[in-house]
């Protein structure tokens, strides 16, 4: 019967999620990303860090050969652009994946103790909210050498925080209902409760969390990176070309035109999809 129940909800969930244009807008926006993304070398016309003839193609506008044009030591934009996504979308993905595995496990614990133990948890959580987080970025990049994985890590470390705040909120609800009850009266440990009973009951709201949580990582990256502290050159990223491009404008408004439209269509999508996927899937409204 809980099987049922369990198919009914996600069948039903996908149902409202494909009536959806908004959500399919942004579901379609982000499958295509993930494409380009993962056929780059073959869609690319070249080397993203090959650099070309510096006095006759460095700013070529867009046209010819190069679509996009090229940046100031000659090399390819639409190329860069290409991998560049490879770049900033894993940085996205694997860094919510850090944040929302804290944060669910934070939460969790919080939220099933309760008392002394959820009242320190969340004073902790509100102290860590109360820092700015991209002053806390900058002091940790500072301390150590810059790199893609210490990026990645810095951006997941410092974004679990509200959801912990979720996954808490939804646990102090589901231990009260009669499966947890009976769970714990026929001696079930605590530890199998939570990972057995009360986080795969959150996973609606972990995933919508996660899933509009992209976005704003994705710029996040992209503002260190526009700072000079993001990926280091010559490994392309967009928030990097937007930055290699901000002295030239007005002369080579391309260099940082392209890839600034293709995070703002990214950020776009993965709102569209989050807001889809919540529609389609808030408990509340489905019970």
């Amino acid at each position: 019967m809980k099987e049922t129940i369990k198919r009914s909800y996600w069948s039903s969930g996908w149902d409202r999620f494909r009536k959806n244009p908004m959500g399919m807008a942004g579901a379609v926006i982000v499958v295509s990303l993930y494409l380009i993304a993962l056929f780059a070398p073959v869609i690319a016309p070249g080397d993203p860090v090959d650099h070309g003839d510096l006095p006759s193609m460095r700013h070529l506008p867009p046209g010819g050969s190069h679509l996009l044009g090229t940046d100031k030591f000659g090399r390819d934009v639409l190329t860069r652009l290409l991998y560049g996504s490879r770049i900033s979308l894993v940085i996205g993905f694997i860094a919510v994946a850090i944040s929302v595995l804290i944060g669910t496990i934070v939460g969790a614990v919080a939220g099933y103790a309760g008392g002394i133990v959820d009242s320190v948890i969340m004073r902790i959580v509100d102290a860590l909210m109360a820092i700015p987080r991209l002053f806390l970025l900058l002091t940790c990049i500072a301390l150590f050498s810059r790199s893609i994985w210490l990026i990645i890590f810095l951006l997941g470390a410092t974004s679990w925080m509200a959801t912990v705040r979720l996954v808490r909120a939804q646990l102090l609800t589901i231990k009260e209902q009669d499966f947890v009850v009976a769970a714990e009266a026929l001696g079930a440990g605590k530890r199998r409760i939570i990972l057995k009973h009360l986080i795969p009951n959150t996973l609606t709201v972990i995933i919508i969390s996660a899933t509009l949580r992209i976005g704003g990582i994705i710029l996040a990256e992209a503002a260190l990176s526009f700072l000079g502290l993001g990926v280091p050159p010559p490994t392309p990223s967009w928030g990097q070309m937007v930055f290699e491009g901000r002295e030239v404008l007005l002369g080579a408004w391309w260099v940082s035109t392209f890839p600034g439209l293709a995070i703002i269509i990214t950020v776009i999508g993965y709102n569209l999809l989050g807001d889809g996927l919540r529609d389609a899937f808030d408990p509340v409204q489905f019970s």
